[in-house]
Parts: C-alpha cells; structure tokens; sequence
C-alpha cells in the first residue's frame, strides 16, 4: 500500500470532513468522506495493513474533530475514532470475498456498515466517559435510541459520498499499489479485471 499517498488523501479528507461537508448537512445529518477512504483501504489493502490504517486516520480525525458537550465545553478525546474504525474494519475484513469491490456502490454500502459500527463504538466510549466524570451526553435530549437512529441516518450519508469517492479512488488504483488487485498502469484507466 502506498502511504504516501494514504495521508494525503487522508488529510485531505479530514480537512474537507471539517470545513465542506457542512454545506451538506441536512438537519442532524452530516455526511464525511472519511469512511469511504477507510472502507476503500479496507476492501483493498493487505490484512496486516487495514488496522494500522484505520487506527492513524482515526487519531488524526479524533484530534482534528472536537465535540461540543451538553454543557458547552469542547472536548477533545482520542479514541472514538481511532476505535471506532478499528471495530468497523474488523467486521468489513471478513467480507472482502463477498462483496464485489471492484464496484463503487459496494464500497458505498461497505462504508454503510463501518461507519455505523464505527458510531456505536463513539457513542459507547462517550457514554462512559459521561458515566465516569458525571458529565452530559455529547448528543442532543433525545437520548440513545435517537442517537443511535442518528448514526444510522449518518452511515447512509457517508454511504452515499462513498459512491463518487470510491470511483475517484478506483481512477488512479495503480498509485495505491494494492497487493495482487488487479489495477493497470493508473491514470485514466484505474481498475481493469487481469483476465482478458
């Protein structure tokens, strides 16, 4: 796998997530990109690879996404993230031989199911650190299962940016130098099958 070119996108991605994907937000929903990159990475990259790379991209979001508490206090925790896309790329790493991942859309719905378990372990962390210093819920009145209906609206909606992602992803599949995929010389031609 190309690191490189992983931290770009990844830096890129999480500054994107933080300024951009704003204009995008309807209501309580607010589409990011950075699970599409780790769902991407997930499907494609050597096993060994995936959590390390899951783990770097979730301390760089959880340093660079602070949560603003019931109380108005901006919290900065490492973990959430980092956690939360471990968890996830555990439950997608089985999966690589069932879903086609040559597709866009099944990177889209791959990103789905990690982004949703990916907000379970940040609601699961958040309410124990809530629980320990006797402090508020970081999510609105609510409560849990709003909450939790809330990540799932929002796994649809990194779901959704996941699809052009991942086909902007698959253009240039020879830079990211995935072990035995399949990817041509790169450029405009990404991905093409090895078998002719």
């Amino acid at each position: 796998m190309n690191w490189v070119l992983y931290a770009i996108v990844g830096v890129v991605l999480v500054v994107l997530d933080a300024s951009f994907m704003q204009a995008l937000r309807l209501g309580e929903v607010w589409p990011a990109a950075v699970p599409g990159l780790v769902a991407f990475v997930s499907l494609w990259a050597a096993r060994p690879a995936v959590p390390w790379a899951a783990f770097l991209l979730g301390l760089l979001q959880d340093l660079s996404d602070p949560v603003v508490v019931a109380d108005g206090e901006v919290v900065r925790l490492l973990g959430p993230a980092s956690l939360g896309w471990l968890f996830g790329t555990a439950a997608l790493l089985p999966l690589r031989r069932v879903l086609l991942r040559r597709h866009p859309v099944a990177i889209g719905a791959a990103t789905v199911l990690l982004s949703f378990l990916a907000g379970l372990v940040w609601g699961a962390i958040w309410v124990a650190r809530s629980l320990l210093h006797g402090e508020a819920m970081p999510w609105p009145t609510g409560g849990g299962i709003g909450a939790i209906g809330e990540m799932g609206l929002d796994a649809v909606a990194d779901g959704l940016v996941a699809i052009p992602l991942a086909w902007l992803l698959m253009r240039v599949g020879a830079w990211w130098r995935f072990p035995g995929g399949g990817w041509s010389g790169g450029g405009s031609r990404g991905f093409q099958s090895r078998q002719r």
